[in-house]
């Protein structure tokens, strides 16, 4: 075999299939690789029906990151794998009983596994109002499990905003005209475009993506949330004002979402304080061969559905 060549997986398993990761991520293979032996996860029975229902052609299995045994079974005869877990994870848990299982399969070709960290970060940085259970505290721990196993991960670091926060977002410009979210700058990007590179990732016969730490935004938005606000503003053809407060956020969100509010706040202040990490990159055009969406096409794109969204505020815990 050429050098740097790595094997197409022939069957591929989809973690979190139901999420605006995975669910673009399983739409692009089954429409881009109908070949490929597509199998999705999801550790919510509930959600086996309206899995098969839109993926008619794709085995549906269920598996918990705290049961080795399920998660034995849905890896049996796959070759490929992508890896996201849920917010509030036990990491050294969830990891420790995935590598277990994916050890005991002799099948494995390529895994991506996202994560959500700053680069070059020494944990110990880390508030402690943010571990454990936190992103910044458990992914780190996360990937150094997976560098001790020697399984062939690639690493697909988001290091952006997701744009479709603004579901949540949008309530109080609703209500108020006022978008309530705390200030700070960070890159963006959109989920869709998140589940696209980790497909071409798999496809990939670039063998030089295992080990790989690639951090992804959309090349285009470093953005405050005010500079948000501004672009709401011209796109929906209204005036929306902003406000980045510890109090407005807590008056808007606190009601809706309970104690976590504080976690959060504390969340956004400590990507505030190391927003200088970030950095503007081309690997996400580079992976889907055209320029990532930007925030200003998601608003134009969804921006009927966004005036038409409840003013009720739903948190989808999809932030942190």
């Amino acid at each position: 075999m050429a050098a740097f060549v790595k094997q197409i997986p022939r069957s591929i398993l989809v973690f979190g299939a139901s999420g605006h990761i995975g669910r673009p991520l399983a739409e692009f293979l089954a429409k881009n690789a109908p070949s490929i032996s597509l199998s999705l996860a999801t550790s919510s029975p509930e959600k086996r029906d309206t899995l098969q229902s839109l993926f008619p052609k794709a085995h549906i299995v269920q598996a918990n990151y705290t049961d080795v045994a399920s998660l034995t079974k849905a890896l049996q005869g796959i070759e490929g794998v992508f890896v996201v877990t849920p917010s509030g994870t036990d990491e050294r848990t969830a990891m420790t009983n995935l590598v277990t299982a994916l050890s005991g399969s002799k099948d494995i070709i390529h895994i991506v596994r996202l994560v959500g960290v700053f680069p070059e970060f020494a944990p110990q940085r880390v508030p402690k109002a943010l571990i454990p259970g936190g992103l910044p505290y458990e992914h780190p721990i996360a990937k150094s499990i997976l560098d001790n196993s020697g399984l062939p991960v690639t690493y697909l670091n988001c290091g952006a905003s997701f744009i479709d926060n603004l579901w949540l977002q949008i309530g109080p410009v609703l209500e108020r005209q006022t978008f309530v979210w705390p200030e700070h700058r960070v890159p963006f990007m959109d989920p869709r475009d998140i589940g696209e590179i980790a497909a071409r990732l798999l496809l990939s016969d670039n063998s030089k993506h295992i080990g790989a730490f690639h951090t992804m935004n959309n090349g285009q938005d470093w953005l405050t949330f005010k500079e948000v606000s501004v672009i709401l503003s011209e796109v929906l053809d209204q005036p929306v004002g902003y406000d980045g407060s510890y109090e407005g956020f807590v008056e808007t969100f606190g009601p809706r979402i309970g104690p976590v509010v504080d976690t959060l706040w504390a969340f956004f202040k400590f990507e505030e304080t190391n927003e200088e990490n970030w950095a503007l990159n081309g690997f996400s055009e580079r992976i889907l061969g055209r320029k990532p969406r930007t925030v200003r096409e998601w608003i134009i794109e969804h921006k009927d559905k966004l005036l038409e969204a409840p003013k009720k505020l739903q948190w989808s815990g999809k932030t942190v």
